[in-house]
This record gives C-alpha cells, structure tokens and sequence, in this order.
C-alpha cells in the first residue's frame, strides 16, 4: 500500500452541468498535500468522465496503486449541503450516460462480490465524520450530513465499483450546486478536512 498517497476524483460535466461540474470545482481546489500525524499526504486530484467506460478505466488504475485512501466527489443538484454516503446499490443502473451508453443490465456483476450483492456500505465510520466535524446538523442550514442515497446514476456507479475493491478505505462524498449555498473553495475546505478524519479512522484500524 501507498501509506502516503490520497486519490480524490470528481467528475466533468453531464447532463443539467453542461458548463461545470461542482464536484470537480471543488477537488481541483485540494492542496496536492496535506499534513498528518507527521506524515506528508501526497493528495492526487483525477477528472473523471460521465461514462461508464471511463468509470471502469479509472477505478481499475486507481486501485491498482493502491493508495490509503479513496474519496469520491459528485454533484447532487438537489442538495443544499454536503452528503456522506454511508453505501452504493447495485439493481438500478437505468440511464444513458453523457456518450449516451446504457449498461446491458441494471444489476453489475462486481469483480469481488459478483452478481447477487444488492448493496455495499463503506467501513468508514461517516456518522463519527459528521459528529465531530459538522455538529450543527440540525441547523437550518448544515454544513454536511450523513446520506444513503447516492443515486442511481454514475454517482452510484464508481462508488459501488470502488467499494467492491476496498469498503475500508473509500467515500463518497456528494456536494450542492456551486453557490447553493456554499462556495466550491468553502466545499473544498470541507472535504479537505473529511480527508483529514478519514485518514485518523484508518490510523486507529491499522
């Protein structure tokens, strides 16, 4: 494993985000490193197409570097904060991608566990992330909450792919339209400190 190395992808545009996609607004924006527990944590930003194709590709190149930490970014159009997705479903992948390319079956068969797994949660405490990080979750307006719908789209898609390689080590985490509410360099801060708690999870197990 790759102790120092932190991969974070967000994706380009689709469909409703023609011109820009907030999540990778907000990855972009991540320091190339981070300090922690004494340790330099090189932070590698990947662009990833609205495709499945190009989410097969990249998911298989990440993993094989088997970095020590995942996290993946999207946008969800319907949020007015960020989400932490606490798992991904495998029985709904129904629509086009952004090339236009429907999947030959709703179900994947995943390279670890096949066919029949209906659902993958991540081993990543994100309800501890929330308490410590974004205690006010009962404001009007919270920073962050804990989330079990990552959707059905490509969302979806590199999270249950990725989670089939590695559910300790991987999150994905959804943000709101730029400037609804926050500012990507106000979202990027926020996953600039989920990274941080992630990588404090991941000490304590090792």
């Amino acid at each position: 494993m790759d102790e120092n190395l932190v991969i974070v992808t967000g994706f380009g545009p689709f469909v409703g985000h023609e011109l820009v996609n907030a999540s990778w607004e907000a990855v972009r924006l991540l320091p190339d490193s981070l300090e922690h527990d004494g340790k330099t944590h090189n932070i590698e930003k990947v662009l990833i197409p609205v495709q499945y194709d190009a989410v097969d590709e990249k998911v298989d190149e990440i993993w094989k570097r088997n970095p020590k930490l995942v996290i993946h970014c999207g946008v969800n159009g319907n949020a007015n904060c960020i989400h932490l997705e606490q798992l991904a479903y495998n029985n709904q992948f129904c629509r086009p991608d952004f090339s236009g390319k429907i999947l030959n079956s709703p179900s994947v068969c995943l390279d670890n566990a096949g066919s029949c797994c209906d659902t993958i949660s991540t081993e990543i405490d994100v309800q501890s992330i929330v308490d410590k990080l974004f205690p006010d979750t009962e404001a009007c307006n919270p920073l962050c909450i804990c989330s079990r719908d990552v959707g059905n789209y490509l969302c979806g898609y590199i999270y249950l792919k990725s989670l089939d390689r590695d559910k300790k080590r991987c999150l994905f985490v959804h943000v709101p339209p730029i400037d609804q509410p926050f500012s990507s360099q106000t979202t990027s801060e926020a996953i600039r400190q989920i990274i941080e708690e992630c990588l404090h999870q991941l000490k304590k197990t090792d």
